[in-house]
């Protein structure tokens, strides 16, 4: 078996998970898989971030409903 990265396979995992929740229309399930891709990632590269990410995730989200006609 072929050595991977450390957090690679959580990688794949949030990535599958997220690419289900975006054929399902399932929003918390792509969240989900976001959550775990980027729990995978290193602090330096999360620290301060979280916030803009939360906000704009919030901002597309409601984007997304709207064109779709839900809202």
């Amino acid at each position: 078996m072929a050595e991977q990265e450390p957090g690679a396979a959580q990688k794949a995992k949030g990535l599958a998970k997220e690419a289900a929740g975006t054929v399902m229309g399932d929003e918390e399930m792509k969240a989900e898989g976001r959550a775990e891709r980027k729990g995978s990632e290193g602090p330096a590269e999360r620290e301060g971030t979280e916030g803009h990410k939360e906000y704009f995730r919030k901002i597309i989200e409601e984007t997304n409903k709207r064109s779709s006609g839900k809202a």
